[in-house]
């Protein structure tokens, strides 16, 4: 019985207490943003007040603060929204998709993203053409060169390469 109180007092003495070595944090970027992402293809979405940018690890920022909503970086854009429209930056921080969709999936994904037009969901490129016109009531991204889709109450799937012709 002594032999196990022992081990246990012993197992716990470690972990109680203050190490003024495990509470010093040093800080890399201090703590100043209404919300912070993770870093994505070396660029973090931060928030200040109603508006997101980026910041690069060195806590400079890419893009001026104009984004009412900013995803992380995939494929070498990010979705932003502006207004009630989204569309895509690159990395400097440019709009190269101009916010004109309705919505759209969170990042490209084999070189497309799904954009909703209306009440219809479809495909573009990173160019912002519609590759695959909007004709679903829902689009998933592809993986795998198939993409989920539903039409009515029911879903299938679509194969990129039928439309790459």
């Amino acid at each position: 019985m002594n032999k196990i109180l022992y081990i246990l007092i012993f197992s716990i003495l470690p972990f109680s207490g203050s190490n003024a070595e495990q509470d010093k944090v040093e800080y890399v970027i201090k703590p100043q943003f209404d919300h912070a992402g993770p870093f994505s293809e070396g660029l973090a979405r931060v928030k200040i007040g109603d508006r997101f940018r980026y910041i690069n690890k060195e806590g400079q920022y890419v893009a001026n603060p104009q984004f009412d909503h900013a995803g992380s970086f995939v494929e070498g854009l990010a979705a932003v929204q502006i207004g009630d429209k989204y569309g895509y930056i690159n990395k400097e921080g440019q709009v190269v998709i101009k916010p004109q969709f309705d919505n759209t999936g969170i990042s490209f994904s084999e070189g497309l993203v799904h954009a909703k037009i209306g009440d219809k969901w479809g495909y573009i490129n990173k160019e912002g053409q519609v590759v695959i016109k909007p004709q679903f009531d829902y689009a998933r991204s592809f993986s795998e060169g198939l993409a989920a889709v539903q039409i009515g109450d029911k879903y299938g799937y679509i194969n990129k390469a039928s439309f790459e012709k």
